[in-house]
């Protein structure tokens, strides 16, 4: 194939919040397809919190290894098969694969996953029918254990995986309270999602929000913020709440521990006195419930019952600007980055 290889880079480590400046784009030569590899064409980006650990060297112990400076961004693709030396891929076939914010790349046959452009939009594969919405899914039916009339708290109400755990909640005929980052996100959490209620976190007294739209206090809270929204939903969960940990987005820039006070051993009284379960999400240790999420939460979609509103950023020299959009809350939906149009399908 005579074709250049863009890829979004890692220039420097980010110090707080990222900065357009962190990456680079670069042209390189197609990589090479070994045995039992794949050579695919991306066509769609995704642009998760977790990418912002990836690119930090203290962050990433424990979780991921740490992105190499010079390396392309890591990242889930919705990629199309050019070249395939796996006997279970063809030619031209779409798929789901970590190829990285470039345009090609080669992966293990074994890496894929099949994308069914048929269930849903190409894009939908990589939010709602992706990790992501597998997240959510995990979360609400094997972790939350919550019951119809509960008060579910969702944080990043409209990201991708809260706009599907909320849903799944609200499915579930549970009261859903959400935290967005505007009046207008909110509005929209509450009219299309089905969100019983939904907080601005950029306006004050927002303890005193949560306390009014919770009365009686918070069953499952579904954190994937941090910070003072996390405190403010512990503040407020009820005896022998869940508390469902699967994401940290309002720490990740931090290049420091916050100010103040050490409010730890409050954390550890109270989890005791009020009997709090707290569960870690990885969706890594649940790849084998796919089949039945997809089952599920595709038939939701196809429903009109589960919806999901996207952020689609165009070319791959705006993917670094799209994830400090993201980190800020200047996205609103899942955050896409569409770095070629792919084929009719």
């Amino acid at each position: 194939m005579n074709a250049v290889n863009r890829q979004m880079t890692l220039r420097r480590y980010p110090d707080g919040m990222p900065k357009e400046s962190d990456f680079e784009v670069v042209m390189a030569a197609l990589p090479e397809v070994g045995e039992g590899e794949v050579l695919c064409r991306a066509y769609y980006l995704t642009v998760d919190p977790y990418i912002r650990v990836h690119v930090s060297p203290s962050m990433s112990v424990g979780y991921a290894p740490t992105t190499p400076l010079g390396w392309p961004i890591p990242g889930e693709a919705i990629l199309q098969v050019v070249q395939s030396r796996h006997p279970g891929f063809k030619d031209g076939e779409f798929v789901a694969g970590f190829g990285g914010w470039q345009d090609y790349c080669a992966l293990p046959g074994d890496s894929l996953r099949k994308v069914d452009a048929r269930l849903a939009p190409l894009t939908a594969h990589l939010g709602s029918l992706g990790m992501p919405g597998l997240t959510a899914y995990v979360g609400m039916t094997k972790l939350a254990e919550a019951e119809a009339g509960q008060t579910v708290f969702v944080s990043a109400a409209l990201g991708g995986v809260g706009a599907v755990a909320g849903q799944l909640a609200r499915l579930k005929g549970c009261r859903v309270v959400g935290v967005s980052s505007s009046a207008e996100k909110c509005r929209y959490a509450v009219e299309a999602l089905g969100y019983d209620a939904c907080l601005d976190r950029t306006q004050p007294d927002f303890a005193a929000r949560v306390a009014a739209a919770c009365p009686e206090g918070i069953d499952v809270d579904f954190e994937n913020a941090g910070g003072e929204v996390f405190w403010a939903a512990f503040d407020h969960m009820k005896p022998y709440g869940r508390m469902l940990i699967c994401g940290l987005v309002a720490d990740y820039n931090d290049s420091s521990p916050p100010p103040g006070p050490d409010r730890s051993p409050n954390l550890l009284r109270m989890i005791a006195l009020k009997r709090l379960i707290v569960k870690g999400v990885m969706v890594a240790d649940y790849w084998d419930l796919r089949p039945r999420f997809l089952e599920e939460v595709g038939g939701l979609i196809r429903d009109g019952r589960l919806v999901s509103r996207e952020y689609v950023v165009d070319g791959i020299e705006n993917a670094g600007r799209a994830m400090i959009d993201m980190l800020s809350g200047r996205n609103f939906g899942k955050t896409v980055v569409r770095i070629a149009d792919p084929p009719v399908v």
